[in-house]
């Protein structure tokens, strides 16, 4: 099924646009959006598409359902905990992603509110706070999903790292080591195949 997998990676890093453009509205003050991880709730279907997205300041989580979209902003010390796995046998989608929220009140969080500002049918309501049971409620994975299987390169790694560190938030990454030598596996026979061609 690589020809599959190989399709599906094609249409997720499509979508990283249209995450960005949804995440966007939800950025402060001259925040911007420069690294991202694109992925599925599971390797086998298509259930849920989710992207991670990072500024300097916070997580952006954006998932896409058959029947809505769903956009938050975390900040960093909003974030209790992450972990990365990273899976030697998996050509599809190598990395799981995991992410625990705090429910209590550390770091503001905000989603997209639903609609668009009345006379303006492109101009996007602005950000409302997730609080109280509504926070507890997405903490607890009610919302949306909080994991999932991902490709996430080595620029985005680094990133979440520093930023992870800077705000004192646990970040746990295994396997980092094999998906780098897997990588430069790939590139090594990418430019053996051009040069036999």
């Amino acid at each position: 099924m690589p020809i599959l997998h190989s399709f599906k990676q094609t249409v997720l890093d499509l979508g990283r646009g249209e995450a960005k453009a949804k995440a966007k509205p939800l950025t402060v003050g001259d925040e911007t959006l420069d690294r991202s991880a694109a992925g599925l709730d599971s390797r086998v279907g298509e259930r849920v598409v989710m992207f991670w997205l990072l500024s300097d300041r916070a997580l952006f989580l954006v998932v896409g359902e058959s029947d809505a979209d769903h956009a938050y902003r975390l900040p960093y010390e909003a974030v209790a905990e992450m972990t990365l796995d990273f899976d030697e046998t998996a050509d599809f989608l190598p990395w799981y992603l995991r992410l625990s929220i705090s429910p209590d009140g550390r770091g503001e969080i905000t989603r997209l509110a639903p609609g668009t500002v009345p006379g303006q049918p492109l101009g996007v309501l602005p950000p409302v706070p997730v609080t109280g049971e509504e926070r507890a409620r997405l903490a607890r994975g009610e919302v949306v999903p909080l994991a999932g299987f991902g490709a996430c390169g080595t620029k985005f790694r680094g990133a979440l790292e520093r930023r992870m560190e800077l705000a004192g938030t646990p970040l746990t990454i295994t396997g980092a080591e094999a998906a780098d030598r897997k990588a430069l596996q790939l590139l090594r026979r990418g430019q053996a195949g051009r040069k036999d061609s």
